[in-house]
């Protein structure tokens, strides 16, 4: 599975203030997304309700957006469970 990422996401992932957070959302998002081969075997993955491509992984009190597109998967957003759900998706 291919893994791209948006420059929102880009600039989420700089904004992310608290080491450990930086830490579990980027060992998920450039570690372990590259390497699943199927959505199962990514690590607490759910899919949207009402959106049929989009999927949410929740690392802590932060949630990471994702879209399918065939086998791509794009790293969408990264943000506050409090802020995710107003700009995502």
């Amino acid at each position: 599975m291919e893994v791209k990422y948006r420059e929102a996401f880009l600039r989420d992932i700089k904004k992310l203030k608290k080491l450990t957070v930086y830490q579990d959302v980027y060992e998920m998002v450039f570690t372990l997304l590259p390497q699943a081969k199927t959505l199962q075997d990514i690590p607490s993955l759910k899919p949207l309700e009402g959106y049929a491509k989009r999927y949410r992984i929740r690392v802590g009190d932060y949630r990471i957006g994702l879209q399918l597109e065939g086998q791509t998967l794009q790293v969408m957003r990264v943000l506050h469970r409090r802020d995710f759900y107003r700009y995502f998706p």
